[in-house]
């Protein structure tokens, strides 16, 4: 399973929701994550933004899936979602791409 790094910006909608009925939208957002089998690792809000941070485990067709639910709802404006990988996993990569690097005829070299 993959990490991945969730933010989705409140609507005004939501925050008049939020303002007319308080409610732990930490459970709301856990309950939906594990109706999928995504385990949440963190949960932040941005202040500045408005926004919910996650830092979640699962797969593509989960978070696909996640992203088709909460952008339905209209709760959010914007929705991104970005994979993540460990410092170990960029540092093989590295390893992979000096080899095969010249593989790779770029349109700013002749």
């Amino acid at each position: 399973m993959a990490v991945y790094m969730t933010k989705a910006k409140y609507s005004t909608q939501a925050f008049q929701g939020m303002l007319a009925k308080p409610s732990d939208r930490e459970q709301a957002t856990r309950a939906l994550f594990d109706a999928l089998g995504v385990s949440i690792h963190h949960l932040y809000f941005e202040i500045s933004t408005g926004s919910v941070i996650v830092i979640s485990e699962g797969t593509a067709d989960q978070m696909a899936c996640l992203g088709m639910v909460t952008g339905a709802s209209g709760a959010f404006d914007s929705i991104d979602a970005t994979e993540l990988i460990s410092m170990n996993a960029m540092s093989a990569a590295m390893g992979t791409a000096q080899r095969i690097a010249q593989a790779y005829a770029a349109p700013n070299k002749s």
